[in-house]
């Protein structure tokens, strides 16, 4: 499994994401004036003896999410049951990192309803640690972000991280 896309975390450490995480993200990019916001959550492991995480999966939009232009919900119960078959198969590594989801811009940035919907999480969802990862994918550039007790952290400067890949057929 090979790493797509590195972010420089506050602390010093990496976060890190997987060619196929990167690739699901990516694919439901808001390029048309219609496509509407998907999103998911993002599971991944802690590296030992280190501040660095990686996103191996990246869960896609699942029945019960609701999604429209300027917004996404995710429903609980799919991608909880995603979440608990990872930890399954990968005998307790693989965990709840954070969350994901698209923004019809072309650098994104979080929302008011989405920073309110991190503190939520970190209020009140079950994760390893004291910090949940979130990524906005933009049209152009995808954005990374941490919640630390109640705090929000961007993971680089904007201009620092630009999209690599384009779909299929655009190369």
């Amino acid at each position: 499994m090979s790493i797509a896309m590195v972010f420089q975390k506050p602390n010093g450490g990496r976060l890190g994401v997987a060619d196929a995480a990167l690739d699901i993200m990516l694919s439901y990019r808001q390029q048309g004036p219609t496509d509407t916001e998907a999103g998911g959550v993002l599971i991944g492991r802690f590296i030992r003896d280190s501040d660095d995480v990686i996103v191996d999966i990246a869960t896609q939009p699942m029945p019960g999410d609701r999604r429209r232009r300027t917004s996404f919900y995710r429903s609980k119960r799919a991608h909880q049951e995603a979440i608990d078959e990872a930890w399954r198969t990968s005998n307790g590594t693989h965990t709840y990192l954070g969350e994901w989801h698209t923004h019809p811009e072309p650098n994104p940035s979080p929302s008011m309803t989405d920073l309110q919907d991190w503190r939520k999480r970190i209020r009140r969802d079950t994760f390893h640690g004291d910090t949940l990862h979130f990524l906005i994918v933009g049209q152009n550039e995808v954005g990374a972000w941490e919640m630390r007790g109640g705090l929000y952290l961007p993971y680089f400067r904007p201009q620092a991280i630009r999209m690599q890949r384009t779909p299929e057929g655009e190369d």
